[in-house]
């Protein structure tokens, strides 16, 4: 019986704990509408915030342009040739329509070309009216003997070119004369002749064995009358010259031979040579001999000699 009375006693005790649980007041539903009750332990939640910004930023990549002039690196380079350009000349003096900045000695001198090169001469017999059976062609040298000499039969050819060497394959000496003369005969043997006018070369260029032959008559460079070892100013052009076979051979040895009436002087004037195409060249010593010789008048030159064999 006690133990019937206790299941009923706790039963009414549970019922009455469950109605009052779910019993909500007006207040209570307001709080519940509001939202959460706060904690109150003083630890803070997170919170996350969401939503849409309404400001825009507008950027626009800007576009990479490197302005720049190719041929910047070079304008200062063409001032030279710019100056050259626009230069007005004096036609009349070659020295002063070469302008200054071009006056340097390592710069060639492509304008001169005082010095014959072979073939040295050539001989027209095109002219020639005549009913040719035999014909010669005879070079004589300052005594009038015969230095070289072409013959054939019949029509004689329009131009014979020569060298400038005899039959012994020796060239002509510098500053001397030398003349010809054409000696025709028909076929009845009347003979007819032809006598041409002297030359003189006083600047010759010819390959040797020994190496090549720039030769220049000795009066031409030298005042061998009064001051004997002073250089012309009319023979600067020559040596200029001469300095451009010199660079186009820069590595090459070369020499310098004098030949005058006395060794000693000739050899002064060797020597003076040397040193100004030294100074000029800037040539070593080792590389540039000279030497003084005496001889006849007729043999009175210069050779330079680049040994090229």
């Amino acid at each position: 019986m006690k133990i019937i009375l206790i299941v009923i006693a706790f039963t009414v005790l549970f019922f009455a704990q469950q109605t009052a649980k779910t019993e909500v007041t007006p207040e209570a539903k307001k709080q519940e509408s509001a939202g959460p009750a706060k904690k109150t332990s003083g630890s803070l939640d997170d919170v996350t915030v969401t939503g849409e910004d309404k400001l825009k930023v507008k950027s626009e990549k800007p576009l990479l342009e490197i302005k720049m002039n190719l041929n910047e690196a070079v304008l200062s380079t063409l001032d030279t040739e710019k100056k050259f350009l626009e230069k007005a000349p004096e036609l009349s003096v070659l020295r002063d329509a070469v302008p200054k900045i071009l006056a340097s000695p390592q710069v060639a001198f492509p304008y001169l070309s005082v010095f014959v090169k072979e073939p040295i001469a050539n001989f027209s017999l095109k002219a020639m009216a005549f009913d040719t059976a035999t014909w010669e062609l005879i070079v004589t040298d300052s005594k009038g003997k015969t230095f070289k000499k072409f013959e054939g039969k019949g029509k004689p050819p329009e131009v014979i070119e020569w060298s400038g060497r005899n039959a012994a394959n020796k060239m002509i000496n510098v500053g001397n004369p030398y003349s010809y003369l054409i000696n025709l005969s028909n076929q009845a043997g009347n003979p007819r002749t032809i006598i041409g006018s002297p030359f003189v070369i006083h600047y010759l260029v010819h390959q040797e064995n020994y190496g090549l032959y720039v030769s220049v008559t000795r009066n031409k460079i030298f005042d061998v009358e009064k001051e004997k070892t002073k250089i012309l100013e009319d023979g600067m052009p020559v040596l200029n010259e001469i300095s451009d076979y010199l660079k186009d051979n820069f590595t090459l040895s070369s020499s310098i031979e004098v030949y005058g009436e006395e060794a000693g002087v000739a050899g002064e004037q060797a020597k003076i040579l040397a040193q100004y195409f030294m100074n000029t060249l800037l040539l070593p010593a080792k590389n540039i001999k000279y030497s003084g010789y005496e001889s006849s008048i007729e043999n009175h030159r210069i050779d330079i000699i680049i040994k090229n064999r």
